[in-house]
């Protein structure tokens, strides 16, 4: 039965993401304030965090593949990542006209914002994809698209290991 739900989800996941995606931008090609802009203000504007500046965000499939490389097999999966102080996107898919796609860069901008809530303490670090998975629900659900994850998903995947063990299994698993 296990092995079936993960065929589903990979199944899902191809159906979301499909390989003839249209690309507005080469591999390497920085995306433009005037993308970011708007949807940094709208997360400014749900996290009461102000940022100093717009955050650096390159489209890069090879980049992407690079860091995720480092990160363990669900990563893997990843279409987009804020680290080190940038956002990197997979160009193959980012098109700016996309409400799917820019709720990805509104998840990771909210990660950016987070990078400046310097009086907040996260019990893990999965516990930071509450807020930025509510908030790119939220953004869709204004635009009158269904919600990227469901509450109970983010429940899951947001959970801290509950004890020392978990955190060496979890760690082991990467």
């Amino acid at each position: 039965m296990k092995t079936f739900l993960y065929i589903i989800f990979a199944l899902a996941l191809l159906a979301g993401f499909p390989q003839t995606a249209h690309a507005d931008y080469e591999d390497g090609e920085v995306i433009p304030a005037a993308v970011i802009a708007p949807l940094m203000a709208w997360v400014e504007a749900q996290t009461g965090v102000r940022v100093p500046a717009l955050p650096r965000v390159v489209a890069s499939q090879s980049q992407l593949s690079e860091i995720v490389s480092h990160m363990g097999r669900l990563s893997g999966r990843a279409k987009a990542l804020y680290v080190g102080g940038q956002v990197v996107l997979d160009h193959r898919y980012f098109d700016h006209e996309d409400s799917t796609q820019m709720s990805l860069l509104v998840h990771e901008l909210v990660h950016y914002a987070q990078s400046y809530k310097r009086s907040t303490v996260w019990s893990c670090p999965q516990s930071k994809e509450v807020e930025a998975y509510t908030l790119q629900n939220k953004w869709l659900e204004e635009r009158g698209h269904s919600p990227f994850v469901r509450a109970s998903w983010i429940g899951r995947m947001a959970a801290c290991p509950a004890t020392t063990s978990a955190v060496a299994v979890a760690s082991m698993e990467r």
